[in-house]
């Protein structure tokens, strides 16, 4: 099971833009975040981040890639100085015969259901990659290269092919800033790299409709029990139990979204054994009903 498609996918992360800007002028604009996550990246020139949430704006040179976590609301300029606009015109902004000042590729997903997984809550304000990070040889440099060409070009499948790109560098940034992290205490990401716990939680999101014991689970991760539910609980900060039932839930928030079925239909697909059990664990969870966030979310649309 790939746990981080699994996440994204029940969390109900769509791609909805991929733009390219390029600023002959000098120029800021913003980026509201209250529902998305997106990344930029610079192909040409410099520009920088500002934000109310920094101390400081980021500097991002060409090559420099930036990950935006939901809510961070930022705003990107071409000098320090200028002020925001508050919309973007491209007719404006350009000038014929001139080379732009910054160049700009952004990617933008949008989350349809609350995301309420840990990996979320664990996410930076931003997660930066500068481009002498990024090796020629790298997956990530190649996907950036080929993401570049294929916006320039006009042949067939470029609709297609520049949104498998988005995915295929979104999910780089993420094994990233995964692979590098480090942690001091318990969290998600640095069970992921326990060979044990790592099998565990695959488990779990491999069969969510079953009804995993931590016995089932220790056996699983080639752990006694007691190993297992002492090792689980000190790099997750959680127990297996109540892992589960996250899982099962943001599934169930998805479901409500994406589909017409019943709670019944929808209890029989997660694990849980009627819509009476499933209801009494989202209300808990979620803190309203299923029938009440599946109006929430008729509202939003």
């Amino acid at each position: 099971m790939d746990i981080l498609t699994d996440i994204l996918n029940s969390a109900g992360l769509e791609k909805m833009l991929l733009t390219r800007h390029s600023f002959y002028k000098a120029w800021a604009i913003k980026f509201p975040c209250e529902k998305s996550i997106g990344f930029h990246i610079v192909t040409q020139g410099q520009v920088y981040i500002r934000s109310p949430y920094l101390k400081k704006a980021i500097h991002l040179k060409r090559g420099d890639i930036i990950m935006i976590k939901r809510g961070f609301n930022h705003e990107i300029a071409t000098d320090l100085n200028v002020k925001t606009k508050t919309n973007f015109n491209l007719t404006e902004n350009k000038a014929d015969g001139e080379n732009s000042l910054a160049t700009l590729v952004c990617g933008l997903y949008q989350f349809q259901t609350e995301p309420i997984h840990p990996l979320f809550a664990e996410l930076p304000d931003y997660i930066l990659i500068k481009e002498d990070e990024i090796s020629s040889h790298s997956p990530l440099y190649v996907a950036e290269q080929l993401l570049s060409a294929e916006l320039d070009n006009t042949e067939l499948g470029k609709d297609s092919i520049t949104k498998s790109l988005l995915d295929i560098i979104f999910h780089y940034i993420l094994r990233d800033w995964i692979s590098k992290r480090s942690h001091n205490n318990y969290s998600w990401t640095r069970a992921l790299k326990d060979q044990h716990i790592q099998k565990a939680i695959s488990s779990i999101h491999g069969n969510v409709k079953k009804d995993w014991t931590v016995d089932e689970l220790a056996d699983v991760s080639c752990l006694s029990r007691a190993a297992f539910a002492l090792k689980f609980k000190k790099l997750t900060g959680d127990s297996p139990a109540h892992y589960l039932t996250t899982v099962r839930i943001q599934k169930v928030m998805d479901l409500l979204r994406a589909t017409d079925d019943g709670l019944e239909a929808i209890a029989e697909k997660v694990g849980y054994g009627d819509s009476f059990v499933l209801s009494k664990a989202f209300k808990r969870v979620v803190g309203v009903s299923p029938k009440e966030f599946r109006t929430q979310l008729l509202k939003e649309t």
